[in-house]
């Protein structure tokens, strides 16, 4: 909206024209309430960077000490970058016979600086989402992880107007405190516009470590259930991708692909039960004044993925649970047999029988069998005697 005040402090001023000249990428639409007001525009080019408007004012003169207030409705949508400021110059002119020391008034230059608002998106997403990591067979060889681990980041541009210089940068946990081993190496990373950076090396060894069974077992018997992992701002123990994906137009999308690879020191960890790394994405556009970025919110995506301990313990620390395991039971053993002396578990007292009552006994079950015998012959004989005497 260009609002103009025209204001006659002489005398009547006959066929008074307003001058107004455009710049590029500015463009006239209409005049506000023209039933209202006394003014008739012609629009011509003057030349390809610049409008130019003839408005006539009056039907014939401006009174004396007369004041006219004009809106001109500007289009400015094709302005999609923030570049020089704009410029309009205003001239106001008439027939009337005047001295040139003062018609210094009657021209004004308008200077608008020019700003324009971005609005960028970012989305994440890992695949897969959780991984399994842990100490391995003893004769195992030490190597890095077969599966890739891919996250992808999409940025997007929903607003109206050209994002210059869009950078995104991403962070992903690199080490698990106090310690400094790497637990990732970055595979590869793609992008579908502009270029990215990062350290480029790849450690696939285990590293020296200078810890004790000891330390070891009490690792793994305290270690926490979950435990997160994220990234400060220029922390020194994250992987650090930038990528600058040059002039994001309206409605237009970039996608970055990075596969990583878990490390032996990652593997081999015993640090909780539930490892959560948090990585991070942030979008930005250029860092000019004249830029104003909406929704700073949105411009940060953040992405979880899942370390699930396989709750196994180091091959040592094996050895060790069953060194002490079977020392433990033997002393209990020991223990419980010590105990069953001291109540006399092993010193129970028998009651001796008498030979004299023992043979008595043997002797009067002897004789008992005997004559019980004796009977059951007797009659058995005479059982036979009778029933040969009656055949």
């Amino acid at each position: 909206m260009l609002n103009i005040s025209l204001l006659n402090a002489g005398d009547d001023a006959y066929q008074t024209t307003l001058h107004i000249q455009l710049p590029k990428g500015l463009f006239f639409i209409k005049i506000l309430d023209l039933e209202e007001k006394q003014i008739l525009c012609e629009v011509s080019e003057k030349e390809t960077h610049a409008v130019r408007l003839d408005c006539s004012v009056g039907y014939l003169y401006v009174d004396h000490l007369s004041k006219l207030d004009f809106s001109f409705l500007l289009d400015a949508s094709s302005l999609t970058r923030a570049g020089d400021d704009l410029i309009i110059s205003i001239n106001a002119t008439c027939e009337n016979e005047e001295n040139e020391d003062i018609l210094l008034d009657n021209r004004l230059t308008l200077t608008l600086p020019q700003k324009y608002e971005v609005e960028l998106n970012a989305h994440g997403l890992v695949s897969p989402m959780s991984f399994v990591y842990g100490p391995s067979e003893e004769n195992v060889a030490v190597t890095c992880m077969k599966e890739m681990i891919n996250f992808t980041f999409h940025v997007s541009n929903p607003g109206l107007s050209l994002a210059p210089d869009v950078d995104l940068k991403i962070q992903i946990p690199n080490s698990i405190a106090p310690k400094d081993n790497q637990l990732f190496n970055i595979f590869g990373v793609q992008t579908t516009a502009g270029k990215c950076s990062y350290r480029n090396f790849r450690l696939c060894i285990l590293p020296e470590t200078n810890e004790n069974i000891l330390q070891d077992m009490i690792t793994f018997l305290t270690k926490p259930d979950k435990r997160l992992l994220y990234c400060m701002k220029d922390d020194p123990s994250c992987l650090q991708i930038h990528c600058n994906l040059g002039d994001l137009e309206s409605g237009k999308e970039a996608t970055v692909h990075i596969s990583l690879e878990a490390t032996p020191s990652l593997l081999q960890e015993d640090a909780a039960s539930v490892l959560k790394f948090e990585v991070r994405g942030k979008v930005s556009s250029d860092h000019n004044p004249k830029v104003i970025e909406l929704h700073k919110d949105k411009q940060t995506a953040y992405v979880i993925l899942e370390g699930l301990h396989n709750q196994k313990a180091k091959w040592s620390v094996q050895m060790l649970f069953v060194g002490l395991g079977s020392i433990i039971g033997v002393l209990l053993l020991l223990f419980l047999a010590c105990v069953l002396w001291k109540v006399g578990f092993f010193q129970r007292k028998y009651k001796l029988i008498p030979q004299e009552e023992n043979g008595r006994q043997s002797w009067s079950y002897m004789n008992g069998n005997q004559i019980s015998s004796d009977l059951n012959f007797s009659d058995n004989d005479q059982f036979y005697q009778r029933h040969l005497g009656q055949d």
